[in-house]
């Protein structure tokens, strides 16, 4: 973290209260050096996507539960590690990785084709010194990434906004790039024209993404694209998620905060000049909720319910319009991804219930209604990516490289196999 051009005193508490809890979070994550099982499982054309434990983009097939000889990405050593989701759009997947050897990282940007399993921008992506540990948004044609501090550049920024073009036939040709005040770990989401990420410096950014037209100021000048920032004061490593007009959020001093992103851009607009703002609008229906507890997972709302799940591995069910705790339950080791929602079968009866994935091991079933365990899909391993339910299965991918799939109604392991050199497994 720089410190120098300090303005006073408040700005060195504030500095240094974010360096501890960054600190703090470097000691969490062994700073985040390289380990796969980070990553969650994505379904294209019955096909489930996902970085293994060596940093290669692999594929199961769904029919015959094997993985696809020959189909990988890249073909021999891995980027050392693939943290977020890929995303699949009109027959490319989007990804991206990351190594490090001390201090000094190398991360590349993908994109590959989704049948042959080839990179469609040459021999290989685009690389940067950088790591690269957040979701990739996607814009039209223009392929949306946060990123850490540049390793080459000693005076560069904590971190950056990339907006690559991704037009067939272009390669990765870098547009335009922000400079942020932190690294980025959340990611980016895309919202219409908007984008919208955070930083372990604790800011929003709201940033306008749209094509500018030949001369326009954010071709001459990209930090002018910024909207609004919201400035939390604690570290934000996990993923925003915008749920009608409303931007949901974590933070590591256990606070969980929602903020109409509605009425914040209708303010820019009808003030036609950049809000920087700090405050929490309760006219507006924005709140904060204490968790607790370090808050990394992605909060996830239904109807008019957030849920939300700490590292202490507790889960709260907030009420989506006063903030609110409806309801606080817990299960054994840390939440670090999302958890997610799904139906699941009891007796006659269909029930509603989150998959919560442990760090410790397991992935437990928590009822919506009230918070009460409800079953544990037993992965006796830790998990610490998001599950996937699809066709009736709930896929797991653990922490030690493997990929276990259960009966969502009674829970029992269906199958398993490794995603490094595609054996069965118990």
């Amino acid at each position: 973290m720089t410190m120098s051009n300090c303005g006073s005193q408040k700005w060195w508490l504030r500095a240094l209260g974010v360096f501890f809890i960054m600190a703090a979070t470097i000691g969490c994550v062994n700073d985040l050096t390289p380990h796969g099982g980070w990553s969650s499982p994505v379904v294209s054309d019955n096909k489930l996507l996902i970085g293994n434990v060596e940093g290669n983009l692999v594929r199961l097939d769904l029919v015959s539960a094997n993985l696809d000889s020959g189909w990988s990405y890249p073909r021999e050593d891995g980027l050392g590690a693939i943290y977020s989701d890929v995303l699949v759009v009109d027959g490319v997947i989007y990804g991206s990785g990351y190594t490090c050897r001390g201090d000094d990282c190398e991360g590349e940007i993908f994109a590959v084709d989704n049948i042959d399993g080839f990179s469609i921008w040459g021999q290989s992506g685009l690389s940067l010194k950088t790591k690269l540990i957040g979701q990739l948004g996607l814009s039209d044609k223009t392929l949306l990434v946060g990123t850490s501090a540049l390793g080459d550049e000693d005076d560069g920024a904590d971190g950056y906004l990339y907006a690559l073009d991704v037009t067939p036939g272009t390669g990765s040709i870098v547009k335009w790039r922000i400079p942020l005040d932190g690294n980025v770990w959340s990611g980016v989401v895309v919202e219409g024209s908007m984008a919208y990420l955070s930083t372990m410096a604790g800011t929003v950014y709201a940033i306008n993404v749209a094509e500018g037209e030949p001369g326009d100021i954010v071709d001459q000048d990209p930090a002018s694209r910024i909207i609004w920032k919201f400035e939390s004061g604690n570290a934000i490593a996990g993923p925003l998620n915008i749920v009608a007009g409303s931007v949901y959020f974590g933070d590591l001093a256990g606070k969980v905060y929602k903020l109409n992103v509605l009425a914040r851009n209708a303010e820019v607009k009808s003030a036609e000049a950049n809000v920087h703002g700090e405050k929490i609008d309760l006219a507006n229906g924005e709140w904060i909720f204490d968790a607790g507890a370090w808050v990394w997972a992605k909060p996830v709302k239904e109807d008019g319910t957030l849920f939300v799940s700490a590292l202490d591995g507790s889960i709260h069910a907030v009420d989506d319009s006063t903030g609110n705790k409806i309801w606080s339950a817990s299960i054994e080791g840390q939440i670090v991804s999302s958890p997610i929602l799904f139906d699941r079968k009891r007796g006659q009866i269909r029930e509603r219930a989150l998959a919560v994935p442990s760090g410790d091991e397991n992935v437990w079933v928590i009822s919506v209604i009230d918070g009460r365990e409800l079953g544990v899909f037993v992965t006796e391993e830790p998990v610490k990516s998001s599950p996937l339910v699809h066709e009736g299965n709930l896929y797991v991918h653990t922490l030690n490289g493997q990929l276990k799939w259960f009966s969502v109604d009674d829970t029992t392991q269906r199958g398993c196999i490794d995603l490094k050199d595609g054996a069965q497994c118990n």
